[in-house]
């Protein structure tokens, strides 16, 4: 299994190259690991105004990602080690990569139990979540893996912005969280990648920035950055007071963008602010790269 390292901390470039990976990119199997800056990850299917803590993101320099894969909502930063297993299959084995990190600390004396949802977890606490993807011809599983995040920043950014009438989005599953080095001060995140190509039985290759220049990659990240994706995906819900929202468009009582642009008139400034802080800054740091 070919096992490559990612040079950028962009989330938006390293889920490109993952999907770039998926869909016949690179030979397969491989085990991709990349650290994001600060950043939070929405699922697919889920709503970021329920999920996260977005004033609290804006104020903090953290930047809102959604994924093309489902489950739930993550908090990834510079302490935090992100895999992604792939398979040149389309059926997925939800518990192959879990066991491969599993069997791969346990050479390190340190002991990890997987959860039903395949999760890994630590003196009864969540270490390491798990999300899945499909095509027809390969299969990934790829997940977070925190060694020295910043908990409280993990705590505030996964805090909702507003609790909606109704949702028709995928909730996320809220559980009690510990990082590697608060049990074992002095591992690193090149401690554990260098564990899983130990049980590999392989070596790590650094990847440059030619992948970035195919059209495959640059069409994934202007579809991860766009409007229609981040914000325009979330599922149905509806206000207190009767709003009612779809795929980023107000069907009731009037029809338009949910923007803030749109929605002047209709909410109050302070209601206003707190759906829809300025994310702008942020729009255009992650674009700069390209």
């Amino acid at each position: 299994m070919n096992v490559f390292v990612s040079p950028f901390n962009n989330p938006f470039i390293n889920l490109a190259l993952e999907d770039h990976f998926l869909r016949g990119g690179a030979d397969l199997p491989l085990a991709f690991f990349y650290v994001n800056r600060p950043c939070v990850v929405l699922g697919r299917f889920q709503n970021p105004w329920l999920e996260c803590n977005l004033p609290y993101l804006v104020e903090n320099d953290i930047w809102l990602v959604r994924r093309q894969s489902g489950g739930g909502c993550v908090f990834h930063d510079e302490g935090n080690l992100n895999y992604c297993f792939i398979y040149p299959e389309g059926m997925i084995n939800r518990s192959r990569g879990v066991e491969l990190l599993k069997h791969a600390l346990m050479k390190a004396d340190i002991h990890l139990e997987i959860s039903p949802r395949h999760d890994l977890w630590l003196d009864g606490k969540k270490i390491s979540g798990s999300a899945f993807k499909q095509t027809k011809d390969a299969s990934f599983h790829h997940g977070t893996f925190l060694i020295s995040s910043d908990l409280n920043k993990l705590e505030e950014s996964l805090k909702h912005t507003v609790i909606p009438k109704e949702s028709k989005s995928i909730a996320s599953v809220r559980s009690k969280v510990i990082s590697l080095q608060e049990k074992f001060p002095g591992v690193t995140i090149q401690d554990v990648i260098e564990l899983v190509t130990h049980e590999l039985k392989t070596i790590t290759r650094s990847l440059d920035g030619t992948l970035l220049s195919t059209t495959e990659v640059q069409q994934s990240f202007v579809q991860l950055t766009s409007w229609e994706w981040l914000w325009g995906e979330t599922p149905a819900f509806e206000l207190e007071g009767g709003m009612k929202v779809h795929k980023g468009l107000v069907k009731e009582p009037f029809q338009g963008r949910f923007t803030l642009d749109q929605l002047t008139n209709h909410l109050p400034t302070a209601e206003l602010n707190k759906l829809f802080p300025d994310f702008s800054l942020q729009e255009k740091s992650r674009l700069e790269v390209f």
